[in-house]
C-alpha cells in the first residue's frame, strides 16, 4: 500500500498554489498517494470538516506543511482554512497524535 500524505498550504501568492500542486504531482508519480484540497474537496462539502478529517483520517500518514510567510500569517492569526488547520493540527501535536506525523 502507497503512503498517503495530506498536503497544508497557503492559496497565496498565486505562485505557491501552483507549486505545491505541481509538489503534489511529483510525489504522486513517486507512488505517495497525495490528499489535496483542490483535488479532494467537493463544491458543496464543508471546509471544516474536510481538514479537519484529513488531519485526524489514521490511513493518512503524514501531513505536509507547505509554510510560507502567507501561511505564517494566517496560521498565528488563525485566519481562514489555514488558521482552522492549524489549529486543528496544533491540538493533534499536543495531545494526540505523534510529532513525527507532521513535516513543516
Amino acid at each position: 500500500m502507497n503512503p498517503k500524505v495530506f498536503i497544508s498550504y497557503s492559496w497565496h501568492p498565486k505562485e505557491n498554489k501552483i507549486r505545491v500542486q505541481q509538489l503534489a504531482e511529483r510525489l504522486m508519480d513517486d507512488g505517495v498517494d497525495v490528499v489535496l484540497d483542490i483535488w479532494s474537496l467537493k463544491d458543496g462539502q464543508d471546509k471544516y470538516v474536510f481538514m479537519e478529517k484529513m488531519v485526524e483520517d489514521p490511513d493518512i500518514k503524514k501531513v505536509l506543511v507547505i509554510c510560507n510567510k502567507d501561511y505564517a500569517e494566517k496560521a498565528d492569526n488563525r485566519k481562514g482554512g489555514v488558521g482552522t488547520e492549524s489549529t486543528i493540527m496544533s491540538d493533534e501535536i499536543y495531545s494526540k497524535a505523534e510529532q513525527t506525523s507532521f513535516f513543516p
